[in-house]
């Protein structure tokens, strides 16, 4: 190798490099030949001529910016994992006065990584499951060693015994993740954060269709909502008090009253077979009405069709109940089914005086019944109805994380859904 500062003569193809990094590229590429070496250091041994060619998706040399700093891509790197032989590519970023940062892309899916000063807390005293950094809990999601399929660009360090020569391991906590490379002398803690393909367009100012589509799921792609788990669960549960407690007012601001009670028999049934009630006043300008039969039946049926009409608006409210009640006793125990009472109930009655039609169907066994009627009676069923249309939402949120997650940690090693 000769040259000054700025330039380097490739050893193997003579070309004249120019070192964009100056003083702090340790290693590069010869733009002729594509071949690795070191600086300060060249010899046959030392360099690399890789088999495979990959064109990086953001050029080497451009420019861009993340939170307001702009960064250089010096070099670009393929790496793969040694033990499943996944690969994936990363590019080197530097900027004077920042420093330098990564950005690293699997399957379509990009994290923006920098180093941190602080190591990580282990939690438990165990560093190869969990570790506690920035009042987050990371777990443990891959262990690996790796070595580098092809390069190009400049490096401040020599990335390819560097590779070679460390243990990794990331843990994460979507949207950020923590690596760890260590080596016989050295332990390099990093931070990353996952970046959208839109948000990395962005800041280099290319074209979204320029970068790699996704496939599958991120290692740390968040769930796309706009709030918190802890968010929800304080929403939800403050309108299940909410809809609670307006239950209970509501139950006792009416006050039931039973506006009719009384039997009937099939032997006063008119020449138009109906039973007709007595007349009843239903008193509030807007409420229910519970109708309460009963038919002393044993092993037989009741039918009837009923009308409540409005004796001051001509009004009709129908409805129908069929009552049936059957017992026995079977190889030595006894059975029932059915029952002889039966409910009925009808909203948004307003008050008026009233009467109901009975068309009743009697079988040959029993020809009488009785009816109540009830007016504002607490009527829980639109209570549950409510509480479960308020939960659909949050249950199916959390299904849809779970297997979110159970997505997510299946090209792990350590995933928490899955024993060995």
């Amino acid at each position: 190798m000769s040259g000054n500062n700025y330039t380097v003569t490739c050893n193997h193809c003579k070309t004249v490099n120019t070192v964009r990094g100056k003083a702090m590229t340790l290693a590069m590429t010869c733009s002729g030949c594509g071949y690795y070496f070191r600086l300060g250091s060249w010899n046959d041994a030392a360099s690399v001529s890789f088999i495979t060619k990959e064109e990086p998706a953001i050029p080497v040399g451009a420019k861009g910016r993340f939170d307001g700093v702009i960064y250089e891509v010096m070099g670009f790197v393929v790496k793969q994992e040694t033990k499943y032989h996944y690969s994936w590519r990363e590019y080197l970023l530097f900027n004077p006065y920042e420093g330098y940062a990564f950005l690293s892309e699997y399957n379509g899916h990009w994290n923006f990584i920098w180093p941190i000063e602080e190591n990580p807390r282990p939690i438990g005293g165990l560093r190869d499951y969990e570790v506690d950094y920035d009042e987050l809990q990371y777990r443990i999601f891959q262990k690996y060693n790796a070595t580098v399929q092809y390069a190009r660009g400049e490096f401040f360090f020599d990335v390819v015994d560097m590779t070679d020569a460390t243990f990794n391991r990331e843990y994460i906590a979507p949207p950020f993740l923590l690596a760890v490379e260590e080596s016989s002398d050295s332990v390099l803690w990093c931070k990353g954060e996952y970046c959208t393909r839109k948000e990395i367009a962005a800041a280099f100012n290319i074209p979204v269709s320029k970068l790699p589509g996704k496939k599958g799921r991120g290692y740390t792609q968040p769930m796309s909502t706009s709030f918190k788990d802890e968010s929800l669960i304080t929403l939800s549960l403050f309108l299940l008090i909410v809809v609670a407690l307006a239950q209970i007012i509501l139950s006792h601001s009416l006050e039931e009253t039973v506006v009719f009670n009384g039997d009937f028999d099939q032997k006063a049934m008119n020449d138009q077979k109906m039973l007709v009630s007595n007349s009843f006043d239903v008193n509030g300008s807007m409420g229910n009405l519970q109708f309460e039969l009963y038919a002393p039946l044993t092993n037989d049926w009741f039918y009837a069709d009923f009308s409540l009409i409005s004796e001051t608006t001509g009004v009709e409210y129908n409805f129908s109940k069929d009552i049936e009640y059957y017992s026995g006793i079977e190889d030595g125990e006894s059975w029932s089914e059915g029952s002889t009472k039966g409910t009925a109930l009808i909203s948004q009655i307003p008050g008026g005086r009233y009467h109901v039609n009975i068309y009743p169907e009697f079988s040959t066994s029993y020809q009488t019944f009785s009816m109540k009627v009830t007016r504002n009676v607490s009527m829980f069923f639109n209570f549950w109805i409510t509480i479960l249309l308020l939960m659909i939402f949050p249950i199916y949120y959390f299904i849809r994380k779970r297997m979110v997650e159970v997505n997510r940690w299946s090209e792990s090693d350590y995933s928490p859904y899955y024993s060995e």
